[in-house]
C-alpha cells in the first residue's frame, strides 16, 4: 500500500478540531515539512477546501539561505499554498547556534499566528525519540523526558505536531509517491550538533539491535507526560508570587512546587544547582536581599527574588523608566516604556485636578510625602516600605509633581491638601506598569 493514503489519513483525524482556514504548515523547505505540505495540500483537495498556508522562517545562516526560502515558496505556491518568508536575525549566546536558532525560529512563530491560527509542524517519531534520549543525556527530569508535545499554546494561537505517530521512513516513501522535492541543508550532515551526531552515528546502531526503539521511547515519552498532567492537578494552579512557607517542606515537594511554579511563569527550567540554590535561600533570615539569577533564558535574563514572605520572577530586561521629566495632562493617557498611567474622573474623592497638568518623575532620593489625612511628612523610601513595594520596583513608579511639590506618589499617596474635596471634581489615577510573561 502507498504511504501517502496512510500519512492523509493520520490528518484527518489529527486535524478534525482544526478549521482548514487555521492551517498554516511550518515549511522549512526539508523532506519532513515538505511531505506534510504536500499530503495537507492533497486532503484539502480532496475536501474541495481552499489550500492551506505556509510560513518559512530564513535565519539567514548559510549563503544559500535566500534561494532555499525563494523554492520553498515557489513549491508551496505550485500547490497552491500562499507561503509567507520571514527573515531574521540569529542573536548568539552560549547556549548553542542551534539553541539560538530555534529561540529566533519561535519568536518569528509566535509573532506571525492570529488568533485561533493552528501551526503545523512535521516532527515525527524518530525526532521524538532523538528529543528524548538528548534531554536524558543532559539530565532532565520527567517534563523533560515527556518529550515534545503535540498540541501546545503558541502566541496567540496553537503548535501542532500531526505526524508524531509517523516514522521518518514513512514519510520518506510518501516523498517518493508524492513527487516532493526537498531543499538540501549541509548543516543537518555537520556531526558537530549532538543531534546530528545522535541521528547519524548512534541511532542507526540502535536500530540494529532495538529496531523497536522510535516505539518504546515513545511510549516511555507518553508515561511522562501523563506523571506531569497529575502532578500539576495535585500541586494546583500555580500563583502568581510563591509563598515561601509553601517550600518550607519535604525537599521533594518543595522542588515539584518550584518547578511547577516558574514552568507556568513560562520561564526556562534553570539548572539543578540553581533550584537548589532557590530553595536554601528561602531559609536565609528575612531581611536578606535575596537574588538569584537564572541565565538567559526566554523571554530575557531572569532573576528570583524574595520579599515580604514571598518569591518573585523578575524580568531583569524589562524596559525601565525614562530618565527625563515627563508633562501629563488628563484624562489623556500617559505610555512610558514600562507602563501606562491613565486618569479617571471621580466626584469629591482623587487627585485634585490642575489646569496646567502634571510632571511625571522618577526617584532620584530624598523624596518626601504627607499623605492626605496623616499628620508629617514622610520619606519616600519609607512610605514605599508601608505600602509593600518591592525593592526593584520602587524606582518605576511614576511619582506626580506640581512645580516642585511632590502630589501623588503613582495610585498609591495623595498628598495632603492634594485631595479634591467636596463640591469638586477629582483624578483616580492608575498605575498600569508593563508586564512581560514573569511576574515582578
Amino acid at each position: 500500500m502507498p504511504a501517502w493514503p496512510e500519512l492523509v489519513a493520520g490528518l484527518r483525524v489529527r486535524l478534525a478540531d482544526v478549521a482548514p482556514g487555521q492551517r498554516i504548515v511550518a515549511c522549512s523547505g526539508g523532506l519532513d515539512s515538505s511531505v506534510l505540505m504536500a499530503a495537507l495540500a492533497r486532503l484539502h483537495a480532496e475536501e474541495g477546501w481552499p489550500a492551506p498556508r505556509a510560513l518559512h522562517v530564513n535565519h539567514g545562516l548559510h549563503p544559500d539561505a535566500a534561494s532555499w526560502a525563494e523554492a520553498t515558496a515557489r513549491r508551496c505556491r505550485d500547490l497552491g499554498a500562499p507561503c509567507r518568508v520571514i527573515e531574521v536575525a540569529v542573536e548568539r549566546s552560549d547556549a548553542g547556534l542551534e539553541a539560538d536558532a530555534r529561540q529566533a525560529r519561535y519568536g518569528a512563530f509566535t509573532e506571525a499566528l492570529d488568533d485561533g491560527d493552528v501551526l503545523l509542524l512535521a516532527h515525527h517519531r524518530d525526532d521524538q525519540a532523538e528529543t528524548v534520549l538528548l534531554r536524558l543525556l543532559r539530565g532532565s527530569g520527567p517534563a523533560g523526558l515527556a518529550g515534545m508535545p503535540v498540541r501546545r499554546r503558541l502566541g496567540r494561537g496553537w503548535l501542532l505536531r500531526p505526524l508524531l505517530d509517523f516514522d521518518r521512513s514513512g514519510l520518506e516513501r510518501a516523498a517518493g509517491e508524492l513527487g516532493v522535492v526537498e531543499s538540501f541543508d549541509p548543516s543537518n550532515a555537520e556531526l558537530r550538533q549532538d543531534r546530528n551526531f545522535l541521528r547519524h552515528e548512534i541511532l542507526p546502531r540502535l536500530t540494529d539491535r532495538w529496531p523497536g526503539y522510535r516505539q518504546t521511547l515513545s511510549r516511555a515519552a507518553e508515561l511522562c507526560r501523563e506523571q506531569e498532567a497529575a502532578l500539576a492537578v495535585l500541586l494546583g494552579p500555580a500563583p502568581e508570587l510563591m509563598p515561601v512557607a509553601a517550600l518550607l517542606g519535604p525537599p521533594e515537594v518543595a522542588a515539584a512546587r518550584l518547578r511547577h511554579w516558574l514552568a507556568a511563569a513560562g520561564v526556562a527550567m534553570p539548572a539543578r544547582s540553581r533550584l537548589r540554590e532557590i530553595l536554601a535561600q528561602c531559609h536565609a533570615r528575612e531581611d536578606a536581599a535575596v537574588r538569584i539569577d537564572l541565565g538567559d533564558t526566554s523571554p530575557g535574563a531572569v532573576s528570583v527574588r524574595r520579599f515580604a514572605g514571598a518569591l518573585y520572577i523578575v524580568d531583569d530586561n524589562r524596559p525601565g523608566p525614562p530618565g527625563e521629566s515627563l508633562s501629563w495632562k488628563p484624562p489623556g493617557r500617559l505610555l512610558l516604556p514600562h507602563g501606562a498611567l491613565t486618569a479617571t474622573t471621580v466626584s469629591a474623592s482623587g487627585l485634585r485636578q490642575v489646569e496646567s497638568g502634571y510632571q511625571v518623575r522618577f526617584r532620584q532620593g530624598g523624596e518626601r510625602l504627607r499623605p492626605a489625612g496623616r499628620s508629617g511628612a514622610r520619606s519616600l523610601k519609607g512610605l514605599l516600605q508601608e505600602a509593600a513595594v518591592p525593592p526593584w520596583e520602587r524606582g518605576r513608579l511614576p511619582l506626580l509633581y506640581v512645580g516642585s511639590e511632590l502630589v501623588a506618589i503613582a495610585d498609591l499617596y495623595i498628598a495632603q491638601g492634594w485631595q479634591a474635596g467636596a463640591g469638586e471634581t477629582g483624578w483616580r489615577v492608575a498605575w498600569q506598569p508593563e508586564r512581560s510573561a514573569l511576574s515582578g
